[in-house]
């Protein structure tokens, strides 16, 4: 099995070192090809390629750069069309599954290929249920997930468990469909809404999010969960209407 990790990054070199080595790790285990095309997006300093190779031996990591912070839907959309340029490429049969992974540490290396095995038994594409899996999740950021799921359920039709998981796979025919237009972290609820729109065939795969002191400071805290609601609303008002 070929699979494709769309990681975007952003001043979190060593927790990105320790995510490579865990991807790494699993990938070897499981007889997986894994290809991270990991985005750094505007980190200072900038991400070091050479530094994190000696973490992800037996990875192929393409690395790209954004000049400026531009948010983690840009940063996705990056990784999506670094993806697809390079598939004929980096995998002669093309990729089985395209896998969005955060870098911080919180997505288990083995819900990756559990998302990616989902997409290979025939979903178009699996998103990642936290609620399923036996995460600790602090009850705030529960309180605004569920907030979020009524909101997605009467914004996009869809009756999802956990509506704003980052950890999400992709048929090569669903990424084509995926164009984020969302720099922010308003990009979650364009990329359900193109899901409904497009009808495609959905699964929910339990997996387990790792609430640590690292990733908690990284804005998974209160003040974050509310920064979501206010870009799920701006999403839902300023996204461009298609055809």
């Amino acid at each position: 099995m070929r699979v494709a990790v769309l990681m975007p990054t952003y001043q979190e070199e060593r927790r990105v070192a320790r995510t490579l080595a865990e991807l790494a790790t699993a990938s070897r285990s499981a007889g997986v090809v894994v290809t991270v095309f990991l985005v750094d997006d505007g980190s200072t300093p900038a991400v070091d390629g050479q530094a994190l190779a000696a973490h992800a031996r037996g990875l192929d990591v393409v690395l790209a750069r954004h000049g400026v912070n531009l948010g983690q839907g840009a940063a996705l959309e990056t990784a999506r069309r670094l993806a697809l340029r390079e598939d004929d490429r980096r995998a002669p049969d093309g990729f089985d599954a395209y896998v969005t992974m955060d870098a911080d540490g919180q997505h288990r290396a083995e819900d990756v290929l559990a998302i990616a095995r989902a997409v290979g038994d025939g979903a178009d594409v699996a998103l990642g249920d936290r609620f399923g899996g036996g995460s600790d999740v602090p009850r705030s950021r529960a309180i605004v997930l569920r907030l979020a799921r009524a909101f997605e359920r009467m914004t996009t039709g869809l009756s999802l468990r956990d509506a704003h998981n980052g950890l999400r796979g992709f048929s090569r025919l669903a990424l084509e469909l995926m164009q984020l237009r969302q720099n922010r972290m308003a990009h979650a609820t364009e990329l359900t809404r193109r899901i409904s729109r497009a009808k495609l065939r959905l699964v929910e795969v339990p997996v387990s999010v790792r609430y640590t002191e690292a990733t908690l400071a990284k804005g998974q805290r209160a003040s974050g969960a509310v920064a979501i609601l206010v870009d799920l609303l701006h999403g839902f008002l300023f996204e461009e209407r298609e055809s």
